[in-house]
């Protein structure tokens, strides 16, 4: 299970479910440009604990959140966000959002 509200995401432990960020405005990035998808404990924190690189296409971003992606993460809350590493040409790279909530959620049956 998954839910989005916002940019909060919350899924349930050990769950795949993909979804789709589309971005809108007059900035947005041209097909092909890559998007880092980061989850941390915290903003603050150095090491990812889920980290994906993936390429923009149609205004479109599909993240993929696989079972071993949150299987080992204890249950709680951590954060993520969008970047682009080099959307400028200058090796920089632009954050299009402030971070947001990840939830981790507790599984009542074990399949």
């Amino acid at each position: 299970m998954i839910a989005i509200s916002g940019t909060k995401i919350s899924i349930t432990k050990g769950d795949c479910q993909p979804f789709t960020i589309t971005f809108t405005g007059e900035d947005v990035p041209e097909n092909g440009t890559k998007v880092l998808f980061t989850v941390k404990r915290s903003s603050s924190h150095p090491k990812p604990l889920i980290e994906k690189e993936l390429s923009m296409q149609d205004a479109q971003v599909v993240i993929r959140i696989m079972n071993a992606d949150t299987k080992e993460l204890p249950f709680g809350r951590y954060e993520w966000d969008i970047r682009f590493p080099d959307y400028y040409g200058e090796s920089e790279p632009y954050t299009p959002m402030e971070p947001a909530e990840f939830s981790v959620l507790k599984v009542i049956g074990n399949v």
